[in-house]
């Protein structure tokens, strides 16, 4: 298919923008989805009844229609997710009207990557632990004779801020029709860079305080307004949020992102902060399951810890050295590896595994062509020398 009609086709597809965006509407495309409406869509009912309740990338990609919502609904069913014990669990916290709605649903997906993982890698018997008022991994599961205790966390990005303003942005883009006919790019500015390690120190306190801003400014009107003068003036550059970012005019219909890197990045050691990044979402994971472990309420003697970093792709720049890193050469990072790996060790006393994601490649079609899609899949943190 040629760029001349792809385009059009484009512009046609998200001028057709939906009029009804009610829980009835979710309801009836949930109801397609026996399996997927069960888990997840008694919270996502409640979410699409908040104000701004085109943030949630689940809602956005279940209005669009782009097979997200179908690709989920065998995912669900691939992990058998009913198969596991006090399954209810692993959805029953959800909340559509917290706040953190948003961020809490990747971590509920994240426990059901775990499980798939587990089914195609031998494990049989898989129990959702029920939560405690005391530290408690996330499931007990069983492989042969073995008992293993299992923690999934979602890996989040340490920079929060440019994922929301894409969030917004591409929310109301959807919502508005704006920005059919091109796209926008955002990247982060020297005003970020300057106070970056601030945000990031001051986001547990602040972040609701953060997106309430973002909010304030990033308005339907706004977007109208945007999509006039980048309409007149293509080369138009506009500075948004406090000067944070900036925003440019780019030629895809309907594209919008949002890069912390921008040329005047200074690009910190990613290496650096991917480690860090993974000795504290490894180490917290290995005191739940310690703390377990110390109390024994099952009265089972697990032999095996598992820690499951969900949504850690090379795509992102902290993680492109990772699967790399143990054999590139680099002493320090070796070093660092293993220093992380022998703390673990030390916590917990017993054999424990670290399975993170990496990139595949896949052979696909498109457009009746041949096309490479990079896919994720999970496999062991490659320890050194092992």
């Amino acid at each position: 298919m040629t760029t001349s009609l792809v385009v059009p086709i484009l512009i046609s597809h998200y001028n057709m923008v939906m009029t009804d965006y009610s829980e009835r509407t979710l309801l009836q495309i949930l109801n397609q989805y026996p399996i997927f409406s069960n888990s997840f869509g008694p919270s996502l009912r409640q979410r699409i009844n908040m104000p701004d309740w085109f943030e949630n990338r689940f809602i956005l990609a279940i209005f669009r229609g782009t097979g997200w919502i179908a690709e989920h609904e065998n995912f669900l069913a691939r992990a058998d997710i009913n198969g596991v014990k006090n399954w209810e669990r692993i959805f029953g916290d959800l909340d559509g009207n917290s706040p953190d709605y948003d961020l809490k649903i990747f971590d509920v997906l994240a426990e059901v990557r775990l499980i798939l993982w587990a089914r195609e890698n031998g494990y049989r018997y898989i129990e959702k632990l029920l939560p405690q008022n005391q530290l408690t991994p996330d499931f007990m599961m069983r492989k042969g004779q073995e008992i293993t205790l299992a923690e999934a966390k979602h890996f989040r990005a340490r920079d929060f801020f440019p994922d929301f303003v894409e969030d917004r942005l591409k929310g109301l883009r959807f919502k508005t029709g704006y920005l059919t006919h091109f796209g926008v790019f955002a990247d982060t500015t020297e005003a970020y860079e300057r106070i970056r390690d601030f945000l990031l120190k001051t986001r547990k306190h602040c972040e609701s305080a953060y997106k309430n801003a973002i909010r304030d400014e990033l308005t339907e009107e706004w977007l109208k307004v945007l999509d006039r003068i980048l309409t007149e003036d293509p080369h138009h550059e506009l500075e948004i949020i406090f000067n944070l970012f900036v925003v440019r005019r780019v030629e895809i219909p309907c594209e919008t992102s949002v890069s912390l890197f921008g040329p005047h990045n200074n690009e910190k050691d990613a290496t650096e902060l991917m480690l860090e990044k993974l000795c504290g979402n490894l180490m917290s994971a290995l005191k739940q399951i310690k703390s377990f472990i110390d109390r024994n309420p099952s009265g089972e003697c697990p032999s095996r810890a598992l820690v499951f970093l969900a949504g850690t792709s090379s795509w992102s720049e902290e993680w492109n050295d990772m699967w790399e890193m143990p054999g590139c050469g680099d002493r320090n990072s070796t070093e660092k590896v293993i220093e992380i790996r022998t703390k673990a060790s030390e916590l917990i006393r017993i054999p424990f595994e670290l399975i993170v994601a990496k990139d595949k490649e896949e052979e696909t079609n498109f457009a009746g062509k041949p096309a490479t899609k990079k896919t994720l899949e999970y496999a062991p943190f490659p320890w050194p020398n092992q």
